[in-house]
């Protein structure tokens, strides 16, 4: 598989970004040591999916790899314990250019997945 090292880089820069709000940059100024997640084969399928838990957003990323035309793509949903297994989080693709929003019938199929996936883990 395709060195997995740049689409960890450009999850972590997702997970920044998408976090400023709670000032999670400012946490990771202070804690210079948060384990960001491995993007390992592993990961591979939706029923490996794991979650990282962000510090300030009562809530954090779950995310699973899969592979499109021999390339690793990462999904990640941002979810927060307030409003769990709601149809509000917002749900990324993740991949060696960077990372897009998911919208309409994309974002259907991949919410379907983590769904799947938490029923999977209870």
């Amino acid at each position: 598989m395709t060195n997995l090292s740049l689409l960890e880089q450009n999850f972590k820069t997702l997970i920044i970004s998408q976090c400023k709000f709670c000032k999670f940059d400012k946490y990771l100024e202070r804690n210079p040591d948060f384990e960001f997640p491995k993007i390992t084969p592993e990961l591979l399928g939706w029923e490996n999916g794991e979650h990282i838990t962000i510090p300030g957003l009562f809530g954090g990323f779950s995310y699973f790899l899969e592979m499109d035309n021999s390339k690793p793509i990462l999904y990640a949903e941002q979810s927060s314990r307030m409003n769990y297994d709601s149809d509000s989080s917002s749900v990324f693709e993740v991949g060696m250019d960077g990372s897009r929003l998911l919208e309409g019938e994309e974002r259907r199929k991949v919410w379907g997945k983590f769904r799947q996936l938490d029923k999977k883990k209870i």
